[in-house]
């Protein structure tokens, strides 16, 4: 799943999709940039003992210096991670940035994994 995810966000920020925490913040930030981590994973359905369904739950953060990309890009990504099947929980938060200029904006994603039996 998370290939999936990081695979969809690649295509607003090429070379700029980050798990949260590993963006060395010694380092200049990007223009704009994404990051994600998983919040949870739960298990959803069990048949004859085995795992069948997990939901994973994403949490994904786009920061911008430029405030109008933050007002326009995430629902750019919510309709491109909602289209993929991914289930928005809510249509997000803002949120701060501890890099001066940057603001941003989270959202949060659940989406059904099938176990192979």
């Amino acid at each position: 799943m998370k290939e999936l995810l990081i695979s969809i966000l690649e295509r607003f920020c090429p070379d700029n999709v980050y798990l949260q925490g590993t963006l060395n913040e010694e380092s200049a930030f990007p223009q704009k940039f994404i990051t994600f981590f998983v919040s949870t994973t739960d298990d959803l359905e069990f048949y004859d003992n085995a795992l069948v369904a997990t939901a994973w739950n994403f949490s994904v953060i786009f920061y911008s210096n430029d405030p109008a990309e933050v007002n326009t890009i995430p629902a750019q990504i919510y309709a491109a991670l909602k289209q993929a099947g991914f289930i928005p929980q809510g249509k997000g938060r803002d949120i701060i940035s501890n890099a001066p200029g940057y603001t941003g904006w989270a959202m949060d994603f659940v989406i059904r994994e099938n176990e192979n039996l």
